[in-house]
């Protein structure tokens, strides 16, 4: 289904909705129509709509993160726009894979992708914070490529020499994983390995490679069924598009992390905002390739965020677009929609009431639904029906009353 992975709901190709509710009788989702040519809609007065309890003005100016630690989630959610994805580097990669991505406020989050000890290792060097993005073509390949900030050069270059020996110090699967060099970068260390996956008769050639650029370390887990050779080239790939780009984020001054803003263009405050802890990813704006790491199909919604003008993702208690124009909003529902209308076990679920051209879907154990507003695009996913039009009704309002 269309969803945000792991962040409650997204673009063009499907938001992992972080629940899919209760199911309820209606109309086959394929009969929804597909909004081809958006019409210009007048506004909706808040009069007409039921926010419930629902704030419906916007937050004050949020501010700074306040603590260092606070500071340090905040600036690797901003990384995500300086981050490349697998797609990137093979298109094909698209697949939710592991847990599709990583915002790494502490070394704990990096033992998740593991093994440990090299959670351990970059400890030990002073991790900061960083930014992972993992997809797979089924049963061919995965990468899994992260940008991790250490507090200079030096200590990126440690780390990326300890992880590399904490990664290949054990055998995976009876195999002890042997040195491995990267085409065209001396400077990475590396270990590969055979791999058959649980369930693949495929061994896939394995690659963990660790690159020290500047005071970052680009961290790669490259699979790939074609050996050895097209693992390698992957990784190397990655790192020759990952280093322009980082050279294009602005760290935030490691004494002064309290101080990252958490809301530099206000969109934030202008989402409703979270009730209820979720993933670390949430509560930020991000730009459209930032974004696109949330999605189930990031080559298309970057099409999609390209084709209307999408300049920035606010992700709170709702996910809203920001869109070039009214008709290019039109235009994201349109395409949210038309994939939901397309996925099994999908049904139509009651509009949001008075919001033209909502539309809203039910899946087995959770709600989902989209509506236009002005030049935004609000999507949102809940428990119930009635609370969830209540939500996009409330967002609707803070973004459109004056």
């Amino acid at each position: 289904m269309r969803r945000v992975l792991g962040v409650g709901a997204g673009v063009a190709c499907a938001l992992l909705v972080a629940a899919c509710g209760s199911g309820t009788s209606g109309t086959s989702a394929s009969s929804t129509p597909t909004i081809a040519q958006p019409p210009v809609l007048p506004i909706t007065s808040p009069e007409k709509l039921d926010a419930g309890a629902y704030p419906t003005k916007p937050r004050p100016p949020i501010g700074t993160a306040g603590t260092p630690a606070g500071g340090a989630i905040a600036e690797a959610q901003q990384m995500a726009d300086f981050v490349i994805g697998p797609w990137d580097v093979d298109e094909t990669l698209i697949t939710p894979y592991l847990e599709s991505f990583y915002l790494m406020s502490n070394p704990g989050v990096l033992a998740r992708i593991g093994p440990e000890p090299v959670a351990v290792a970059a400890a030990q060097h002073n991790f900061v914070n960083g930014f992972a993005s993992a997809r797979e073509a089924t049963d061919k390949a995965a990468l899994v490529h992260a940008v991790m900030r250490f507090p200079d050069p030096a200590a990126a270059a440690a780390a990326s020499a300890d992880m590399d020996e904490a990664a290949s110090g054990k055998p995976i699967a009876g195999t002890l994983p042997t040195v491995a060099a990267i085409p065209g970068h001396p400077e990475a260390a590396a270990s590969t390995y055979p791999f058959t996956p649980h369930g693949s008769d495929r061994v896939r050639a394995t690659i963990r490679s660790f690159t020290p650029y500047g005071p970052y370390v680009f961290m790669d887990f490259a699979q790939s069924v074609d050996g050895f050779d097209a693992a390698a080239a992957m990784v190397a790939k990655a790192v020759d598009l990952q280093a322009p780009l980082i050279d294009e984020f602005t760290p935030a001054d490691l004494n002064a992390l309290a101080a990252v803003p958490l809301d530099p263009t206000g969109m934030l405050a202008r989402t409703v905002p979270l009730t209820t802890n979720a993933s670390a990813a949430k509560n930020s704006v991000y730009g459209p390739r930032g974004a696109a790491h949330f999605q189930s199909n990031p080559v298309g919604s970057e099409t999609l965020f390209k084709d209307t003008g999408v300049t920035e993702v606010a992700m709170a208690g709702t996910n809203v677009y920001a869109a070039r124009s009214a008709p290019s909003a039109g235009m994201v529902i349109g395409s949210f929609t038309d994939e939901l209308a397309k996925t099994e076990g999908t049904k139509l679920a009651a509009p949001v009431p008075n919001i033209p051209e909502s539309h809203c879907f039910a899946f087995p154990k959770a709600f989902y639904c989209v509506a236009p507003a002005d030049r935004y695009a609000i999507e949102a996913t809940g428990d119930t029906l009635d609370a969830l039009h209540q939500l996009v009704a409330a967002q609707y309002i803070i973004l459109t009353a004056k």
